[in-house]
């Protein structure tokens, strides 16, 4: 069962820096036990893709790559002794794009 999302960020079709600036807007916009799901195609966000998320405490949820585009689901949260405890309750509404 995937997890639902709150937000997509569509990345497909922009390039490093473009696709750095706009995880961080949308991690800086989106509130605590929100879900995200990043969307894009660039061969060097999808090297890079964790680089930008040093500065955020998050939670992986899921990576699924294939030849055309990635998509990550990571939840806005707080570590806890070095993981992300999941104490966020499960949405169940539509997601919208960030």
């Amino acid at each position: 069962m995937e997890t639902a999302v709150d937000h997509i960020l569509d990345l497909r079709g922009m390039i490093i820096p473009v696709t750095f600036l706009r995880i961080t807007q949308a991690f800086r916009e989106i509130e605590a036990c929100e879900a995200i799901e990043i969307v894009g195609n660039d061969p060097e966000t999808i090297k890079d893709r964790f680089r930008i998320l040093q500065t955020f405490s998050y939670e992986l949820l899921n990576i699924n790559d294939d030849e055309s585009h990635y998509r990550i689901r990571l939840r806005n949260g707080r570590p806890v002794d070095g993981f992300v405890k999941n104490s966020c309750p499960q949405k169940t509404h539509n997601p919208h794009r960030c």
